[in-house]
């Protein structure tokens, strides 16, 4: 099934705002790859003030990186996945979506088609 996981990580260092996010980025990817899951596309959304102060380990954040990730893979892992990511301090908000595909290899993301 495709999926796609839409995260917001934490900025630390305002002068390298994606650093987190690249680390988490890589750490997804592998898990997915090694679960025998295909990443068909990364989509980085920016550094971005978020709409609320969010808290998270007794650490409260008002910035965050959003990116979004578009994976094939089982259910098991993209349940796996979003365990994982629910305990990583790095990341702030994540959720994962599961996309209906209809006939076509090459939809885009959903950020894509509500851009056209």
């Amino acid at each position: 099934m495709y999926y796609e996981l839409m995260a917001i990580a934490r900025v630390r260092d305002p002068r390298a705002k994606y650093a987190d996010a690249m680390k988490i980025v890589n750490t997804v990817g592998k898990l997915i790859l090694n679960n025998r899951g295909v990443i068909r596309d990364i989509t980085s959304l920016g550094a971005k003030p978020l709409p609320k102060i969010i808290s998270k380990n007794q650490e409260r954040h008002f910035e965050g990186y959003q990116f979004m990730i578009g994976f094939d893979s089982s259910a098991a892992v993209q349940e796996e996945l979003i365990r994982t990511l629910r305990k990583d301090p790095r990341i702030l908000r994540a959720n994962v979506f599961k996309q209906h595909i209809h006939k076509s290899l090459n939809v885009g993301t959903s950020f894509e088609q509500a851009s056209k």
